[in-house]
């Protein structure tokens, strides 16, 4: 998984992969069939790690307070060079938007599952009362996971963490969730 998220399908070759893993090219191929299908697995775990981070942060009705913990966990408490490789699933898109069709839709289907994990909140907090919209719990987690987009890119580029608290800021102000 790591070697894919700092270097992109792309990129990693084969022979990168049997020395990284320390296997030979027939237990990889005895395990894995592909290059494409590790891919898969290592998207796949990527995807519920981050997942298990957002629904541990998601539980309470307080959406500001779960949007600070989900990137306060991925992105802000994490070590700089791992902040630099950006988001594996966002970094999936980008890569592989005109390339691999169908890891490039798995990527975007395991987006919309922290989408949808945001959305939840975000409903939970309407229904309870402790926050209140005129964008419904969808548009809302559409519009924070765009932001988790464009901070992962930024992270990518070396944007300051200082810069990308700032944004993190301006959007839950925007959100009317500041304190």
């Amino acid at each position: 998984m790591l070697i894919f998220w700092r270097q992109g399908y792309n990129a990693t070759s084969l022979s990168q992969l049997l020395e990284t893993m320390a296997i030979s090219r027939s237990s990889f191929y005895a395990a894995f069939t592909d290059k494409r299908t590790l891919y898969v697995e290592a998207l796949t775990l990527f995807s519920q790690r981050t997942n298990a981070v957002l629904l541990s942060v998601a539980d309470d009705h307080n959406p500001s307070q779960a949007i600070k913990n989900f990137f306060e966990y991925t992105l802000f408490s994490v070590p700089a060079r791992r902040m630099r490789r950006g988001c594996m699933m966002v970094n999936s898109v980008l890569e592989l938007a005109d390339v691999d069709e169908g890891l490039s839709v798995l990527a975007s289907q395991k987006l919309g599952e922290i989408e949808q994990a945001f959305e939840v909140c975000f409903e939970r907090a309407i229904q309870s009362g402790a926050f209140s919209s005129q964008q419904t719990a969808k548009e809302l987690a559409q519009f924070v996971m765009t932001v988790n987009q464009g901070l992962r890119v930024a992270s990518r580029q070396k944007m300051s963490k200082k810069e990308l608290h700032n944004i993190l800021n301006t959007t839950v102000t925007l959100l009317g969730l500041a304190a």
